[in-house]
This record gives C-alpha cells, sequence and structure tokens, in this order.
C-alpha cells in the first residue's frame, strides 16, 4: 500500500473571528499574541500528527465511532482573514484536501466569510464550521473540550 501523505486542512474566515487563536488551542501556542495588531499576515503551516490527532480528539472520534485513521497525521493551513490578504486566502484554500471555515458567533458571516465560502465552493472543497467566541454568549457556562453537542445539553 503506498504511503498517504497528510490531508490538508485550509483554516479560512473573516480577520479576527479566532483562526489562529484556535490553532493555537491545538497546538498549545500563543502565534495569535505574537501577530502585530493581532492580525495574521501571512500563510502559517503546522503539522499535526496521527497521535496528536487522535489525543486531541479521542471522545470525539468515538462518539461517531471511528476506529482506525489510516493518515499520518493533519497539516493544518493558517490563512490571515484581512480583506487586503485575499491572494494568500486564496492559496491556502487552493491547496486544501479539507477546510474549517471560521465563524466568530456574536458577528455572524462578514465579507471575508463570504468570500471563503466561495473560494470552497468553486473548488469543491469539503469544510466544516468552527463557531468561536462561544463563551460570549450570556449564560455560556465553558465545559472545556467537552464536544459542544453535550456542552449544550449541560
Amino acid at each position: 500500500m503506498p504511503k498517504l501523505r497528510a490531508p490538508i486542512v485550509a483554516v479560512l474566515g473573516h480577520v479576527d473571528h479566532g483562526k489562529t487563536t484556535l490553532l493555537d488551542k491545538m497546538r498549545g501556542t500563543i502565534v495569535a499574541a505574537r501577530e502585530v495588531g493581532g492580525i495574521t499576515q501571512h500563510i502559517g503551516a503546522s503539522m499535526f500528527p496521527l497521535e496528536a490527532v487522535i489525543r486531541t480528539c479521542r471522545a470525539l472520534l468515538g462518539e461517531i465511532g471511528v476506529k482506525k485513521l489510516e493518515v499520518p497525521g493533519l497539516l493544518f493551513i493558517d490563512t490571515p482573514g484581512h480583506a487586503a490578504f485575499a491572494n494568500l486566502r486564496r492559496r491556502g484554500g487552493s491547496l486544501a484536501d479539507l477546510a474549517i471555515l471560521v465563524i466568530d458567533i456574536m458577528e455572524g458571516v462578514q465579507e471575508q466569510t463570504r468570500e471563503s465560502i466561495e473560494l470552497l465552493r468553486a473548488r469543491r472543497t469539503p469544510f466544516v464550521v468552527a463557531a468561536t467566541k462561544i463563551d460570549m454568549i450570556p449564560g455560556w457556562k465553558p465545559q472545556g473540550t467537552v464536544p459542544f453537542k453535550k456542552s449544550f445539553e449541560a
């Protein structure tokens, strides 16, 4: 069997909706805090080895019944959300096998969100939506790393 390459996952969305912060949480880093003006101005790449993916997503993988993963890991591409960096978003998005579309739950769909959706549709890239800043909703009680469905039920 030929060796599989790591699927490329582009992280797209509007400026300041939490793309780099989401990756920081997954990596255990503070890249967003070091960005000039808190805005990503380049494309960043992070490799998550299979062991890290399994460790991070164990509860979710068990919940949906995944028994075995056969990829070497996931390569995440962090794209800038500011309007001036549309070309970088297109480049990052064009590489993707999958994508995460990040949307700030308090601001909803914005200009670069729509641009990202069009890019993903044009390339027929499968994507999921990551709703960020849920902790800003009045009355929300964080549940740590519990999947959203269980956290919402609690």
